[in-house]
Formats: C-alpha cells, structure tokens, sequence
C-alpha cells in the first residue's frame, strides 16, 4: 500500500510538473506572439502541441503564427486541428475556413462556415466577421441556386447585412430585371446608387428602361437625361431613350439628335439604323427613313419582322403600296403570329386609329 501511494505521488508529481511546464510554454508562446516574433512563437508552440495535443488554443495560435510567415499549408494544418477540436468555436473556425479560401477549398469553407452559422451564437450578429461568413454563405447559396427567385433573394439577404462589392448590385437588379419585377429593379437601383455614386453611367440607362416600362415617362426621360451626362456616348441609352420619345411621338427634334449621333458611331448596325429610320418616320421625313430601313436591312444579323414591317410602313407612306405589302409579307414570314402585319396585308393599308 505504501509503495502504491509512493507511486501515485510520483506520478502526480510528474504530471503537476508538466502541466507547469505547459503553462510556462504557452506564456513563452504568447509572449512572443504579441511582440510579433512569429519564428519564435512557433518554435514555442511546436513545442507545445506535442504534449498538449488536445488543446485547440495551441494549434490555434500556431495556425496563426504560421499565417504571419505566409506559410499556408502549415497554417491550414493547424487551424483543421483547431476547429475539430473545438468545433463550436467562431473565432477557430472563421481561421480555419478564411484558410480554406486561401487554398480555393470552397465547398469545404462553405460547410465550414454553415456549421459555424448553424451554432446559434446572437452575441455575434453584429461582429464584422459574422457578417462576412453570413454574406459568404449567402452568396455561395445564390450563386449556386438555379431558381431566379431564390437566386435574388439569397443575394438581398447579403446586401442587406451591409457592404457589398458593386457587382452584386448589378446582379441582383438584371435579375430583377429578369423576374419583370420593374418596380424593384427602380428600388435596387436607387439603392444601389445611394452606395455607390460612381455606378451612375451603370444605373440610369437601366432606370430609365424601368420607368418607361412602368408608364412613368417623366422619370424615364430625367433617368436617360443623367444617364448621357455620365456617358454621352453610350449606345443603348442613344438608341432606347430616341427609340421611346418616337414611339411617344414626343421630343422629336430631342429624338432625332440622339438617334443622328448614335447612327454616326453605328453606321452598319441594324437595330441602331431603324431607331433612327422610326425617328425620322415619326418626323414625317419618309425618303430619308427609307434610306436608313434600307441600310438596316443590309446587317443580316440583326434583321428581323419588326424591321420589314418598318420598312412596309415606310414604303405605305411613299406610296410605294405594293413595295409595302412585300415587306409586310416578309415580316409575317419570319413572325407568323404578327397579328398587326396581317391586318396591313388583308387591309393594303396601315390601319388608322
């Protein structure tokens, strides 16, 4: 009995003097990685993490002292050790999954940062980099998402925790766009430019699409307004903004300036040329609309039924009738349910309402 109690003295006195031994380490360890001394903290905690091999704090700063040596797999290595030791540990797995990043391990930081999200911890909500890992996740979600509507909304719960990179605004709004929601694509769209000023040459050419689309013209005019003082040279607002006044039958002359301008940039492109040509019908000014039909039926790539019944109506108001319904002929071709064309046909006249 005495021999046995001498024993487990022995014993216990061996493991005190270890975990002293420990303690002074990890002191030595920290030490040195507060004075930024990384060589030394990981020599220090090498050390360590032989004897204390389940303590997730030793691999954990040796992880990160590794890390500040730009020594990545070494860093990686330990941070895995780190989580699976204490998975619950935000701080651990946040390490471990921003290195899964680092060596382009995506799905595996993604579960990470889902098991992370999945502990219920709302004393972090607010903390930078819960929201990183929320948005990462939220993105990941969305990118993957083959549904347009799941897709948007998981790209809003992002945006909505702050920050995001301008692209994401641009995604989010061509979706809406593609979910014909008008009305948010005006929303997003403001909200994007309330972030990011400098999207202006990006936003308004799509704001001022939306508000024609939603019968608010006055906006749709300003939104292209804007859209030219950014960039006067863009093409898709020179060629809407002309093509929507026409249509209107409003701002002509206004009309005709951009529609000219865009033309002289564009002078072989098809859907350019027969903006101009409608401009140029509206303005009564026929035989120079039928010179840019002419010319905008020669861009094959973009010719189309809606050109050829521009160009029979150009035609009609030429008096050049049977030339008219040839054209419309063409038109229903390559559009048989063109109820409007066939009317033109059957009636050998352009309708009057």
């Amino acid at each position: 009995m005495i021999r046995k109690l001498a024993y487990l003295i022995i014993l216990l006195g061996g493991f005190f003097q270890m975990q002293a031994q420990s303690e002074d380490l990890m002191v030595d360890g920290m030490r040195a990685y507060m004075k930024e001394d990384f060589t030394e903290a990981i020599l220090v905690f090498e050390k360590l993490a032989k004897v204390q091999t389940q303590e997730p704090a030793v691999f954990y700063y040796l992880a990160k002292s590794y890390l500040a040596e730009k020594q990545l797999t070494s860093a990686r290595t330990n941070a895995e050790k780190a989580h699976l030791l204490s998975p619950y540990s935000f701080d651990y797995g946040v390490l471990y999954g921003d290195l899964l990043l680092a060596n382009k391990e995506f799905k595996k930081a993604l579960d990470c940062f889902e098991k992370l999200l999945a502990y219920d911890d709302h004393r972090l909500d607010g903390e930078p980099d819960m929201i990183r890992v929320k948005q990462f996740v939220f993105l990941s979600k969305g990118d993957d998402s083959k549904d347009l509507a799941e897709k948007k909304a998981y790209y809003l719960k992002a945006a909505d925790l702050g920050s995001v990179q301008e692209e994401l605004w641009v995604r989010i709004i061509q979706l809406d766009w593609e979910l014909n929601q008008k009305d948010q694509v005006v929303a997003h769209a403001q909200e994007a430019l309330e972030n990011y000023p400098h999207m202006a040459a990006w936003v308004y050419p799509i704001l001022g699409d939306a508000y024609q689309a939603l019968g608010n013209n006055a906006a749709s005019d300003a939104a292209f307004d804007k859209a030219l003082k950014a960039n006067p040279k863009d093409d898709h607002v020179l060629n809407n903004y002309s093509y929507f006044l026409s249509i209107r039958k409003e701002k002509l002359a206004l009309a005709d300036s951009l529609s000219a301008r865009l033309v002289a940039d564009h002078p072989r492109n098809g859907t350019y040329l027969d903006t101009r040509a409608w401009v140029l019908y509206e303005l009564k000014r026929y035989p120079e609309a039928r010179v840019a039909m002419e010319a905008a039926l020669k861009d094959r790539e973009n010719v189309s039924a809606t050109l050829w019944e521009h160009y029979g109506d150009v035609l009609f108001r030429l008096k050049l009738v049977d030339k008219a319904v040839e054209a419309w002929k063409e038109a229903l071709r390559l559009e048989p349910g063109r109820q409007s064309v066939d009317k033109k046909i059957q009636m050998r006249q352009i309708p009057e309402n």
